[in-house]
């Protein structure tokens, strides 16, 4: 019973998560979404074809192992369409050069691993099922099984690299996303992809239990308690993929075009500032000190720049390159300065008073900026 439970648990959760993503689809009409919920589906038919394996089916191995060779190389693509459509302004889905490359292995994976299923005779398609997929035994077979045994190891290989290329372009997406994030909004509150402590984090988790699983092979975990490890592991972390990707609701399309490209052209600045840059930033420290427009809520990197008669650009370098800092932590240094002057003076004034006069919107954005600025001050 125990067994049967924890060999459904993936399951089950993909079942409530696509329930819920479907719902939050059809309140948001989000592309982003879109393409979490087809993640999330893909999730749930592989993880059907974990259950068949797992609780014996046999009749239906043949059809649920050609799908899940197919799906378990098209989970990552689909996943890395969704990062792609938060963080690209051209996003993966609308080039189909990717498109043909991504999806075009699964299928002809598909369609080889069916056609020998189909080609095999019964005591082919026996010998493999219970020599290879139950035993991982390859030594034994001959002939058609022998064939579908190396490819599916070539599969297994394929789905290795997969992951390291999805983990290093969604890597460099969200890290560039963020980075443009900060440069343009004092609170990053729901505009950043929280990547580097959950999705990232969670992505790169999913997709090295998911290489090691597959390294050691699924027999490993038949009839055996052990399987309640993967199973709560993978279980928690599709929850979490999910539910994360719901909350999020904030991308790229977002964003003028025209400030992205300036936070693009301000990438490599000069570490020794110009005089223009000295003269911006000097005007820029004096009316943060006179008029302490910190304490503005949402402040935005244009409103900055216009006070000063500059623009965008320009106050961009003069950060860099003066201050080496983005605009986010400029401005939250500022009022984590602030914050801790006035609790000093009125130490019996309460923390929410504290942080709303400081110009936060929310506790969990001050407590955190807090935690990040208060000893560099």
């Amino acid at each position: 019973m125990i067994y049967e439970f924890f060999s459904s648990l993936p399951l089950m959760v993909c079942v409530v998560m696509v329930v819920q993503l479907t719902l939050t689809y059809r309140r948001r009409m989000d592309k982003a979404i879109r393409w979490l919920l087809l993640w999330a589906i893909a999730t749930l038919l592989l993880y059907g074809c974990h259950f068949i394996y797992f609780n014996h089916f046999s009749d239906l191995l043949p059809f649920s192992d050609t799908l899940y060779v197919a799906l378990n190389l098209t989970v990552y693509p689909l996943f890395l369409l969704y990062i792609s459509a938060i963080t690209d302004r051209k996003p993966l889905s609308q080039q189909k050069r990717f498109l043909w490359s991504a999806f075009t292995l699964p299928v002809i994976a598909g369609i080889v691993v069916g056609g020998l299923y189909g080609a095999m005779d019964a005591g082919e398609a026996k010998a493999f099922i219970t020599n290879y997929l139950y035993h991982g035994y390859e030594t034994t077979l001959s002939g058609l099984a022998l064939v579908q045994a190396w490819v599916h190891i070539i599969c297994h290989v394929t789905f290795a690299i997969q992951v390291i290329i999805v983990i290093i372009r969604g890597f460099r997406r969200i890290r560039r996303f963020n980075k443009t994030v900060e440069q343009l909004y004092a609170d990053t509150e729901n505009k950043e992809i929280e990547g580097i402590p959950t999705i990232l984090i969670l992505f790169i988790v999913t997709s090295l239990v998911s290489t090691v699983v597959n390294a050691i092979g699924r027999q490993m975990f038949v009839d055996n308690v052990i399987i309640s490890l993967p199973s709560v592991a993978f279980s928690a972390l599709i929850f979490a993929l999910s539910w994360v990707g719901m909350q999020h609701n904030f991308s790229m399309k977002d964003i003028p075009e025209e400030q992205e490209k300036d936070t693009d052209n301000n990438e490599e600045v000069a570490r020794t500032p110009s005089s223009h840059s000295i003269l911006i930033y000097e005007k820029l420290e004096s009316m943060m000190n006179e008029q302490q427009i910190f304490l503005q809520n949402d402040l935005l990197l244009n409103d900055v720049a216009k006070l000063l008669g500059t623009n965008r650009t320009y106050l961009l370098q003069a950060l860099s390159s003066c201050a080496h800092m983005t605009f986010k932590e400029y401005i939250n240094r500022k009022r984590i300065t602030y914050a801790e002057q006035l609790m000093a003076k009125n130490p019996q004034t309460p923390k929410t008073e504290i942080a709303t006069r400081s110009g936060y919107n929310s506790m969990s954005s001050f407590y955190r900026n807090l935690a990040l600025y208060k000893n560099h001050l």
